[in-house]
């Protein structure tokens, strides 16, 4: 016969330890709908749809950037320089498509901005596969990395704004607006964006071999190591993923902005 848990003195059972931990699980949730409840009685205007998608815009930077960070995080790594670097990758992004528009003979402003989100996703690519590089093929911490490419990304965007503002030209600002500013079936791009990298991130996290295996090494890298598992190369392509939303944010975030200073991205 399987054991019966122990009673207390009031002759009931204990919470087993699995019923604390989903006690625990649903903590988080209860405590935000707790927290709407408050917010809708405070304000009428807290629970109507229009607020709700506008704070959804405004929060899906972060939200992309966190997918990102996900993976990172459950493979046991960290990246400290991730503000750093979206303020880089905007303030590069302006730099080149000002530099464009501004050429003897400049491309159309769709084409600059076309150029400029692809500059913009090969500069995140290739921070990412930098760390990620450092990280397992230098055998340096992760925290070290990031930290040192914290500070490295912040100076070489002070250094390119010469301690101002780097402010995208009007004209290309005006077309790239609807990259933020616009909406499908009446909600704005952004949201779209952002439910599609978390869709993306859920299927990769939790329904592929990549997914499992990201969960293997942080749970113990030395047996994912002994399971066969290539455990630099999974933790390099989650440190690339990273880099890559944190492009995606940027690209998606410099039309509301319209600028870059070296304080943008300090979240």
């Amino acid at each position: 016969m399987p054991p019966t848990p122990a009673t207390d003195l009031s002759g009931k059972a204990p919470l087993t330890l699995p019923a604390l931990h989903r006690l625990r699980g649903i903590g988080p949730p209860v405590a935000l709908v707790l927290l709407c409840i408050a917010g809708a009685l405070l304000n009428p205007d807290f629970a109507t749809v229009d607020n709700l998608l506008n704070v959804l815009t405004r929060t899906a930077f972060i939200g992309i950037i966190a997918v990102g960070m996900t993976f990172v995080i459950v493979s046991g790594g960290i990246d400290l320089s991730v503000g750093s670097l979206a303020a880089l990758i905007a303030g590069v992004m302006i730099v080149a498509m000002n530099a464009l528009a501004s050429s003897a003979a400049p491309p159309g402003a769709s084409a600059i901005i076309a150029l400029g989100i692809a500059l913009a996703l090969g500069l995140g690519a290739a921070s990412g596969l930098a760390h990620g590089l450092l990280v397992t093929h230098g055998r340096i911490e992760a925290f070290i990395v990031t930290l040192g490419t914290l500070g490295i990304f912040r100076a070489v965007l002070t250094w390119l704004s010469d301690g101002g503002a780097l402010t995208l030209d009007f004209n290309l600002s005006e077309a790239y607006g609807p990259v933020y500013y616009g909406s499908l079936l009446g909600v704005p791009v952004p949201v779209w964006v952002f439910a599609l990298v978390a869709l993306a991130g859920v299927v990769i996290l939790n329904r592929t071999a990549f997914g499992q295996h990201v969960q293997a090494i942080g749970s113990n890298e030395q047996v994912a190591r002994y399971a066969a598992i290539r455990v630099d190369r999974v933790k390099l392509l989650t440190y690339l993923l990273l880099g890559v939303c944190v492009a995606l944010a940027t690209i998606l975030y410099v039309p509301r902005l319209g600028s870059a200073t070296p304080t943008t991205g300090i979240l």
